[in-house]
Parts: C-alpha cells; sequence; structure tokens
C-alpha cells in the first residue's frame, strides 16, 4: 500500500460500518420471497456478493465482502447482508434499499436484549470517551487516538510494549494516512460488524497474531487489549511499569512509561497478583489474602464488556470535573472490596513510574474487604460459601436458583489463575459487575425470581443434634431480588426451634452476616413464644419500590432505598463522616415518605443509629451477665470463666466456645437462651437494622434483654439494663441511650 492512503471522508466511514454489529434476521439468506427487514424482500447474499466483491474498503484495500464472510457473526443462514442492509429485492445494485449505511441504531432494532443481545452503542458510544477523545497524529499516539492509526498499526503490527510502539523501524512500516480522524465504530468493526485482525511483532521481529489471553481466537480481549494494554502479544508478560512486581516480572504499557498516568496503565487495577493468594494445597485454610486487581475471565465471551459498554468512560483518574460513574461507585463500594480506595490513597502525591508502582501493589485485605479475602472461596471446601462470596456462585445461582448445586461443585473458576476444585487459587473474585448483571453496558440485571430459601437444619453427630430445614418465601420484589440472593442470612431464628438436642449443650447457631433482607420482612429473628413480630399496618419499608410506594421506584426495596442516590453504586443510601455521623440523606426514597413531621434529617438518623447500637450494647451485657461473652469472631460467644463480663484475649479461643445453653435456666428453656444470643449476633451484624425494620429489631432486642435477665418474659427491661449498669457491665450513657431506644413499653 502506498505511504499516502485515500482521505477518510465521514460519508465512505459511514459505508464501511454498513452492515456492522447487528440487525433482524431476514426469512433466509438465500433470498425470500417475503417480506425482509425494512418490508422489502430479500434476494440472498449471493446476489450481493455478485456485485460487491470488488468493493474494497478504501483505508486497508481489503474487499469488503472478504471482512464479511470471514468475521462478521451475521455471516449465517438465518441472517446474511439483509439482516442489517434490509431487503435488497429493489436494489439491483442502483435502486433503494431499505439501509443503505445502518448505524448504531440499526444494530439496536435487534440487538435489544429480546432478539438479540443487548447493545448500548446507540445510546452510549457517542458520549464516550472513545469516540470524544482529541485525535492524535504523532508517531506513538495515532495507534490508539485515531480511528486511520489504529487500523493501519492492526494490520502492520505496531501493537505492544512500550518497546514495540517506540521502534522507529516498526513505526515506519505502518502506512501513512492523509489525514486522521477520531475513533468510530469502523475503528473496532469490519463490514458485517466482526472484530478486526489484529497484528504484532515478536522478539524477533516477525508479523504475529496479536493474541494476549492465547487462545488462537480473534476475541474481545485482543481487540480491546491491543490499546488497553494487559498483556503481551502471546500473554506470557504482564505489561505493567517494567518493575518486578512482587516476583511478577513485568514489560513495559506506553502510559507507564511516558506519562503519570497510573490510570491509563490497566495492570493496576486489572491484575490481582497470584503470588499474594492463599498458600498452595491450602484449600480454604489460607486467610486474609490480598486482592490487588480485578480477574477478567479472559478467554471468555465478553471479557471486557462483562463491566463495560460503548460508554467507555470511568474516570478512574478522578477527576472531580468529570464526577464519577457507576464504575468508580462500584469499586470503592463494599461490593468492589473498596479496592478503587486502596488505589487512590496509595497514589496520593506520586507521578509517572512510582504512581504505577504504587498503584500496582495496593491491595484490600480482612481490613477493608473481608467478604472476599478472608477464605480462599474458590476452594471446594467452601464450597457452600460461594453463592455469595464469589461472583461466579452468585452469577450461577441468580441464572437459575431451582439448578444451582448448593455446594458450589456446579461452579467453575477456570478463569482464576492455577484454579483447580480442590485447592482452588490464589486469586480471589470480588463481587463483579457480571455477578449481578446479564449485560452491563444496558444494565440489564440476571433475574432470579422471588427468592425461596431453604435454611438448612443444624446437625452435629458429635453433639447428638438433630435439626429441620426451614423454608421461608420472600416475595417477588423485581430487581431487589437480586440483593435478596445474598442478604438473607445463613440460618433464622426458627432453626433453633427444630433442633432436637438431649442435654442443650451444643454449638451456637449462627445467622451470618448483613441478613438485612430477612430483618425487612420479619423471618430472621427468634421469636418467643406468645410474643407479636408482625409489622404494624403503617410500616412501609417492604413495599418501597413497589406500587404499593408510588415514587419510590419500581424495583424493589433494597434498590428503592440504597440505589436511588446520585452515587447509585456504591449502594448507600446516606453519607458519612470520618467519626460515623450521617452528613447526608442522598437516597430520594427517604424523602419521599418521610416528609413534614416525619422528615428525617442526618442528626436525627445518627442519633438513632447510635441508640441501636447502644440497645446492642445492652443486650450484650445482660447475656455477659449470664457468662455468655460476645466476640466478633466465630463462634462469637465464648465462656465468661472468670466472671468479669470482659471477653478477655485468653477467653477468646474457640476451645471456650459457651455451648451450654441449658446451663443457665435448665434445659426446658436453652431455645430461649440460646435465642436471645442469636438476635445479639443476627442485628449486630446488621448494622442498617434500625433502619431497615426497626418494630422488628426493637422487639427482638426488648423480648432478649427480657428474658434473658431473669428466664422470664415479664417487661422487665427497664430493670435489667439498670442492673448491668450496677455490675459495671455497661455505662450509663449507653444505658441511656438504649432505654431511649427501646422506650418504657414494648415496641
Amino acid at each position: 500500500m502506498s505511504r499516502k492512503a485515500t482521505r477518510y471522508s465521514a460519508v465512505l466511514a459511514a459505508s464501511l460500518f454498513a452492515a456492522a454489529l447487528a440487525g433482524c434476521g431476514s426469512e433466509n439468506k438465500e433470498g425470500s420471497i417475503g417480506t425482509g427487514p425494512g418490508g422489502v424482500a430479500t434476494v440472498g447474499d449471493t446476489a450481493c456478493v455478485q456485485c460487491h466483491s470488488a468493493v474494497t474498503e478504501a483505508l486497508t484495500g481489503e474487499s469488503i465482502i472478504t471482512q464479511y464472510q470471514k468475521s462478521s457473526p451475521h455471516n449465517r443462514a438465518d441472517l446474511g447482508c439483509e439482516s442489517c442492509h434490509g431487503g435488497g429485492a429493489q436494489h439491483n445494485g442502483v435502486g433503494p434499499i431499505p439501509f443503505a449505511h445502518p448505524d448504531a441504531n440499526r444494530c439496536a432494532d435487534c440487538h435489544d436484549g429480546t432478539t438479540a443481545v443487548a447493545t448500548n452503542s446507540n445510546t452510549a458510544f457517542a458520549g464516550s470517551r472513545h469516540n470524544t477523545q482529541s485525535v492524535r497524529d504523532s508517531a506513538n499516539c495515532k495507534r490508539c487516538h485515531s480511528h486511520e492509526g489504529a487500523i493501519l498499526s492492526n494490520i502492520y503490527g505496531l501493537t505492544g510494549d512500550n518497546a514495540t510502539i517506540t521502534n522507529v523501524d516498526y513505526i515506519n512500516r505502518v502506512p501513512l494516512a492523509s489525514n486522521y480522524t477520531q475513533i468510530s465504530c469502523a475503528t473496532c468493526h469490519e463490514h458485517g460488524g466482526g472484530l478486526r485482525t489484529i497484528k504484532a511483532i515478536d522478539g524477533s521481529g516477525n508479523l504475529v497474531n496479536w493474541d494476549p489471553n492465547n487462545n488462537r481466537r480473534i476475541d474481545q480481549f485482543d481487540l480491546c487489549t491491543s490499546c488497553h494494554t494487559l498483556y503481551n502479544y502471546n500473554g506470557t508478560q504482564l505489561l505493567a511499569g517494567g518493575n518486578p512486581l512482587n516476583g511478577v516480572a513485568t514489560g513495559v504499557s506506553l502510559h507507564a512509561a511516558t506519562s503519570a498516568r497510573w490510570y491509563g496503565v490497566l495492570a493496576t487495577t486489572h491484575f490481582d497478583n497470584y503470588s499474594t493468594g492463599p498458600q498452595a494445597g491450602a484449600g480454604a485454610s489460607g486467610t486474609n489474602t490480598k486482592v490487588e486487581g480485578y480477574v477478567l475471565r479472559r478467554t471468555g465471551a465478553n471479557p471486557c464488556f462483562d463491566c463495560h459498554g460503548h460508554e467507555s468512560k470511568t474516570n478512574t483518574r478522578n477527576e472531580a470535573s468529570r464526577g464519577p460513574t457507576i464504575h468508580t461507585d462500584w469499586a470503592q463500594s463494599g461490593h468492589g472490596g473498596g479496592l478503587l480506595t486502596a488505589k487512590y490513597a496509595a497514589v496520593a502525591g506520586k507521578s509517572g513510574t512510582a504512581a504505577v508502582t504504587a498503584a500496582l501493589n495496593a491491595y484490600v485485605d480482612d481490613a477493608t474487604a473481608v467478604a472476599w479475602t478472608h477464605y480462599n472461596w474458590d476452594a471446594s471446601s467452601r464450597g457452600s460459601c460461594q453463592r455469595c462470596h464469589t461472583a461466579t456462585g452468585a452469577a450461577n445461582f441468580m441464572s437459575n436458583p431451582a439448578t444451582y448445586k448448593a455446594d458450589g461443585s456446579g461452579n467453575n473458576f477456570s478463569h482464576l489463575q492455577g484454579w483447580n476444585a480442590t485447592n482452588g487459587s490464589k486469586q480471589n473474585e470480588l463481587l463483579y459487575c457480571w455477578g449481578c448483571h446479564t449485560n452491563a453496558g444496558t444494565g440489564e440485571l440476571r433475574n432470579p425470581g422471588a427468592i425461596t430459601e431453604n435454611y438448612a437444619g443444624v446437625n452435629n453427630a458429635g453433639t447428638g443434634t438433630t435439626g429441620t430445614s426451614v423454608t421461608v418465601s420472600y416475595p417477588d420484589i423485581a430487581g431487589s431480588n437480586v440483593c435478596m440472593t445474598c442478604h438473607l442470612g445463613r440460618q433464622i431464628g426458627e432453626n433453633i426451634k427444630t433442633i432436637t438436642d438431649a442435654d442443650g449443650v451444643l454449638g451456637f447457631v449462627n445467622s451470618h452476616y448483613l441478613a438485612a433482607g430477612g430483618q425487612l420482612f420479619g423471618k430472621t429473628g427468634y421469636e418467643y413464644a406468645t410474643r407479636s413480630y408482625a409489622n404494624p399496618a403503617f410500616f412501609a419499608h417492604d413495599k418501597i419500590g413497589t406500587a404499593a410506594a408510588p415514587g419510590t421506584g419500581s424495583n424493589g426495596p433494597c434498590a428503592g432505598c440504597h440505589m436511588s442516590t446520585p452515587n447509585s453504586h456504591s449502594f448507600l443510601p446516606v453519607t458519612k463522616d470520618s467519626a460515623g455521623a450521617v452528613t447526608a440523606i442522598t437516597s430520594t426514597a427517604c424523602a419521599t415518605c418521610h416528609s413534614g413531621t416525619f422528615a428525617l434529617t442526618p442528626e436525627g438518623l445518627t442519633a438513632e443509629e447510635e441508640e441501636y447500637v447502644a440497645s446492642l450494647e445492652a443486650l450484650k451485657a445482660a447475656l455477659a451477665g449470664k457468662g455468655i461473652l460476645f466476640f466478633n469472631a466465630h463462634p462469637y460467644f465464648y465462656i465468661d470463666t472468670n466472671s468479669n463480663g470482659i471477653a478477655d484475649p485468653g477467653e477468646i479461643v474457640s476451645s471456650n466456645a459457651f455451648t451450654n445453653w441449658a446451663g443457665v435456666y435448665g434445659l426446658a428453656l436453652w431455645k430461649d437462651v440460646m435465642g436471645a444470643a442469636f438476635n445479639a449476633n443476627l442485628l449486630i451484624h446488621d448494622p442498617g437494622g434500625y433502619a431497615h425494620n426497626r418494630f422488628y429489631s426493637k422487639r427482638l432486642i426488648w423480648d432478649s434483654i427480657d428474658f434473658i435477665y431473669d428466664g422470664v418474659l415479664n417487661n422487665d427491661v427497664a430493670a435489667a439494663i439498670d442492673a448491668q449498669v450496677t455490675a459495671t457491665r455497661l455505662d450509663s450513657a449507653t444505658a441511656t441511650a438504649a432505654k431511649a431506644y427501646l422506650g418504657t413499653t414494648r415496641p
């Protein structure tokens, strides 16, 4: 090809993308006398090929028919050229055709999530960074910052690490274009919508296929990482800052070498260091894993679109002028392990390669991301945990709860380095976008339907304990069904009631963490006989996000409260300061219902939260008065061997676990004793319990204090709390706050 390429006009760019991405299928690729797309009968691909085989793409000189036949996903018997262009019966080379230059809106006609996989290209690409960045035509930058530079570099192998991209001989292999224009659909997609082939240059100067996931296919990972480089051409070297990363040798990506843009080096956020995970062969016993980055499903169908669509805006650089995005919200949330927060802290005050190195090595562990780092979750011995502690398990459960294997044996983590089913991998997952979403670009959620939860019976041959499972059918709450998948607890108070145990000496029945969905619907606590736990008639939190609560959305109460904020994917309905005080109520659902006399204020919510915590401290003190010490580590309750009401270091060991529940008030009441401890553990691990269902929470706390104090439900809660102050197990200020929260009569 000449070093001078023909000027690439906007009109021609549109024609190059003529059959891109998708369209509704014609009746038959071989033609039909019926009505095809656009209301015109089809003639079949044979007629198209006869006339258009000689038509070439101006920039590359490649036949558009060759491109179509080589890579188009529409080159199928049930689709064909006319699935994008419309029926050709009136065309004959010169006549009209319904969609001569189909654009992204044409793609969306069929890529709607029903007929074909949905795309957000028609709504998101125009405003994307790909489409709005400044065109650059310098020797290095044009490779990724211009349409022409990208396509020609693909062909001539100017792809890869800094050494390749800056090699003058390699640069000179790439023909010059007379004009460089903005990235467009046709930059990535050739005629017919297929992905463009990309070449690289190996260490010997030979032109080879760019295949960084080493699967010998042209796929999305190859395309996206030709500019957003993560590995070299055959996947054998990580491209980052060039410095060893905890024993992992790295090459140098272009941005790591030429600028202070750590956020332009994909490895700083998308590489989880294998060497810092659980020890090899440790199974589930390896704890406090370090997670430095997200693990991509590199050989999957959509490794990049697992979390991104055509919007191409993440704002990882944290520029206030660009504002937060769903991606930055998620990456700083609990679901994302707060990993981006750790990255920001690590790069503060640094630039260039120092910032790249700091970002690469920044990690989260049990201190901030315990749900994702505490165990080797993908090992078989943690199979029952995988539904909620891995994105893979969550996605598989939500895709089909009826067929999901509770022991995790149906989960495949082969995208994690070195994974095998027994020992797992040294890498751990966070709750990635694809865990909850089937299509991150369009936001389409998985749909598990209404959750029917089977809480397993408590059985232990060693203590002679048997119990039956308890099934709870929760209502269908639309998108919030996704949240309910993992926020229902592992066992509920009713499980205790089904237990048969000869002596009341057994291990604690654990509700597990963050069972807010169960609290919301009043299903999870240990409910004492003769006491009512029904919600009052005016209680409406379980109706948020439904037709019964107009103005609060349509995706159920979880999404209605936690995602109706400017930072939806932070999943927080309020903002707090460093001391934990509420500074703003950001959920719009709150103001919809709580107005006028019932309007919520940050100060009021802070006070209620503090009183809620105080009431739980009072319950812990009352339990300690019976020799039952709470400590926030499994198995949670321990024997107070020295009767000082304090969990001393020597007492909080598994061999000192509290098990003699019958020893407090006799065999007949052991379940009620454990029930009080169960309620304490349940609500301590639901920090928002005062908001999710304050009536249910208050009643559980009231009844638990009432019973554990003297073994009788006689509403002497105030006296029970005061007794803890007298015994110095509770300070007077906390006691006052607890009594203010619970009131003078049972809620």
